[in-house]
């Protein structure tokens, strides 16, 4: 039987739909919420808004030009995708990036994550995220495109018409990303308690138990 909840954590995660070190992280946190709840620690999780690429075009880029470019080569380019893949594989966190033919601008998946937050809180809001994860990750689709935004939306348990509604939230969605990089963040995925940087990077679940436990407050 699970123990009462006598404490709580209100955590930020600031991070990127095409970041596979946060999808990396999420899987594990995941895993660790449940061994918390269990602690007593009761986490309640906002996602934060980082574009690691905001100068791309709304449409995209092709992702073997644009990965050959950030990274010097494209063979460097896939040796950080095998790092992901062996990494992931210990989540349960599925890449496939044999599916993905282009690098996506995120501006308009962190609108809808902040809709999704707006209209029905942080379940709402994980759904999206989770959403969004796996359809660029595992299946391969282009999550700057509108129309598998929609998508995402309604089968996360949005109203119909949510990317419209959410392109009213883009000037915070930039107002936000500039509050965190002037703060002096500069990675994702970082988690982020009470206004303070706690970590930056993916962790195991027992690190992130271990740092949750560690700044939960009681209630």
């Amino acid at each position: 039987m699970s123990a009462q909840i006598k404490s709580e954590v209100r955590l930020q995660i600031a991070s990127d739909v095409v970041c596979p070190w946060c999808f990396i992280g999420k899987r594990a946190i995941d895993q660790a919420l449940p061994i918390l709840k269990d602690r007593g620690v009761d986490v309640t999780i906002e996602w934060l808004p980082f574009q690691l690429n905001p100068t791309l075009p709304a449409e995209g880029m092709d992702r073997k030009k644009f990965r050959t470019a950030r990274f010097g080569s494209w063979e460097a380019a896939l040796a950080m995708d095998d790092r992901a893949i062996k990494a992931g594989a210990g989540v349960g966190a599925q890449f496939r990036y044999d599916r993905q033919k282009k690098t996506s601008n995120t501006l308009a998946g962190h609108a809808l994550v902040r809709l999704a937050g707006v209209e029905g809180g942080a379940s709402l809001q994980e759904r999206v995220v989770e959403a969004l994860f796996v359809a660029y990750f595992t299946d391969g689709k282009d999550v700057g495109d509108e129309a598998i935004l929609e998508q995402i939306a309604t089968s996360s348990g949005m109203e119909p018409g949510a990317v419209l509604r959410s392109r009213a939230t883009r000037k915070d969605v930039a107002a936000t990303e500039a509050a965190i990089r002037s703060a002096g963040l500069e990675g994702v995925p970082s988690y982020i308690v009470d206004g303070r940087l706690l970590s930056s990077g993916a962790q195991d679940v027992a690190g992130y138990v271990r740092m949750l436990t560690a700044v939960a407050r009681p209630i």
